[in-house]
């Protein structure tokens, strides 16, 4: 027991290619951490709820029989006051991580519970709603917990039917395992393993299960680079988990990384990493690639049209011969046509009657035809694409005339982006995902705030093969 109790310390204070996250800034979090141990940040309505060896800002906490500093549930308030998360949890034991709803309203943390003969049970989860009055109460125990294993760091999906955790269960293919419950009838059933695409011989902690379904996790030395914790991301589609791939920089580091927790548009968030220092820290995540807001669909450049004279009632091909000439060169006949626009531009569209027995020629229509690209972003990529293939995307042919300094940014659908006139990313599962290519563009001489101009495209991702 001892050296499980140890490993669940260590892992909290110690605790195929990668992903490019290029786009990411990562950067330590100046009012939560300090010289201690900080780790397992989510947001909680205006504020921040983590782990902490603190009690009390600037003070250690108390150390269990072994000497091993307490971690315990704090909340950062937006003022910037740090305080205890619940008084009502708070014990002379372990306390946290914690996760919680959408509406906030009900929450599942870690906890040890002192036993009877100073007995101290295993790390357990479990659940507590809030009241009308802000209260925490009908507190309850996880069903799954047990004296012979340690269920840690929870996840909650957002509605609250679907737990994910670390646990060392006896069917476990390494040390710790994420594993998986859903809500059913009121009861949880029982706990998942999620197989050898997620979990490996070694240890899986730290789950976070984002709404577009990605589930994040640290692993330790899962793909032999370092001996140490990276993130990792897979997604479960068509009944099956796809096998892990770790992110890249400055996500992962050289360092060791734990815990993640991304916001719905993948565009903020936490990490939990041992970088730049001894301790734990927690490191806020930032992009500098804004909202596209209300992206337009591309709007296709029709070269190809029919041409005819509404105005003609009759047709006497006995009596008339009927044309229409293009730009003055081009003869085609008929009077009712399928011409295709060989470019942009606009072209000169004459309608000609040939009287044959006057020899005459009448020329009832004449008008421009402007044949002209659309302003927008255009994205150029394939409209299929199969999962695990680094595909082009290409913006080149984006037509902004009036604007220069563009800056082309790009959201892949998937919680990736990227940025310049062409990118390359690939999809690790399958589904519809709609790409938006957003160009920042300043006005030709102007020194205003640059315009956002955004379009999108939707593609489809299958399975290789398919």
């Amino acid at each position: 027991m001892k050296k499980v109790i140890l490993l669940i310390w260590t892992l909290l204070i110690l605790l195929p290619p990668a992903v490019s996250q290029d786009y990411y800034k990562v950067l330590k979090h100046s009012r939560i951490s300090t010289g201690l141990n900080e780790a397992a940040a989510i947001p909680f309505e205006d504020g921040v709820v983590y782990i902490t060896e603190s009690t009390s800002v600037g003070a250690s906490s108390p150390t269990d029989a072994e000497g091993r500093r307490l971690f315990t549930i704090f909340y950062l308030g937006k003022n910037g006051q740090k305080k205890l998360f619940r008084e009502e949890i708070v014990s002379q034991k372990h306390e946290g991580p914690a996760s919680f709803t959408e509406d906030f309203n009900t929450m599942v943390f870690c906890q040890q519970r002192p036993q009877a003969g100073n007995r101290v049970d295993p790390l357990g989860l479990y659940f507590a709603d809030r009241d009308e009055a802000g209260n925490w109460v009908n507190e309850r125990a996880f069903e799954f917990n047990t004296r012979d294993a340690w269920l840690f760091s929870p996840s909650l999906s957002k509605d609250g039917r679907t737990l994910y955790f670390a646990a060392n269960y006896e069917d476990g293919l390494g040390g710790f395992d994420i594993y998986r419950s859903r809500l059913m009838g009121g009861v949880w059933s029982k706990p998942e393993n999620l197989g050898p695409e997620v979990n490996s011989h070694r240890n899986e902690l730290y789950p976070f299960i984002h709404p577009m379904g990605k589930l994040y996790f640290s692993s330790e030395g899962r793909d032999g680079d370092k001996a140490g914790y990276d993130i990792f991301v897979t997604a479960f589609q068509s009944g099956e988990w796809f096998e892990a791939i770790k992110l890249g920089k400055p996500i992962n580091s050289l360092s060791d990384e734990y815990q993640i927790w991304f916001n719905d548009s993948f565009k903020e968030g936490y990490l939990t990493s041992n970088r730049r220092s001894r301790s734990k820290d927690i490191f806020e995540i930032s992009t500098d690639i804004p909202e596209f807001e209300s992206p337009e669909p591309i709007a296709r450049t029709y070269y190809k049209w029919r041409i005819f004279d509404r105005k003609l009632d009759t047709v006497d091909t006995n009596l008339f011969s009927y044309s229409w000439v293009i730009n003055d060169t081009l003869e085609i006949p008929g009077h009712d046509i399928i011409y295709e626009f060989p470019d942009t531009g606009t072209y000169k569209v004459d309608f000609h009657i040939y009287d044959k027995q006057l020899d005459t020629i009448l020329i009832p229509v004449s008008k421009d035809w402007p044949i002209k690209l659309k302003e927008q972003a255009v994205i150029i990529c394939p409209d299929t694409i199969p999962t695990g293939t680094a595909v082009e995307f290409d913006g080149t042919q984006t037509y902004l005339p009036d604007f220069d300094d563009n800056t082309y940014l790009w959201d892949f659908g998937d919680g990736s982006f990227g940025q310049g006139k062409q990118d390359i990313h690939t999809y690790l599962y399958p589904g519809r995902f709609r790409v938006t290519l957003g160009v920042q563009a300043r006005k030709k001489n102007r020194k205003d705030v640059p315009e956002m101009r955004s379009n999108f495209k939707d593609v489809t991702v299958v399975k290789p093969g398919q």
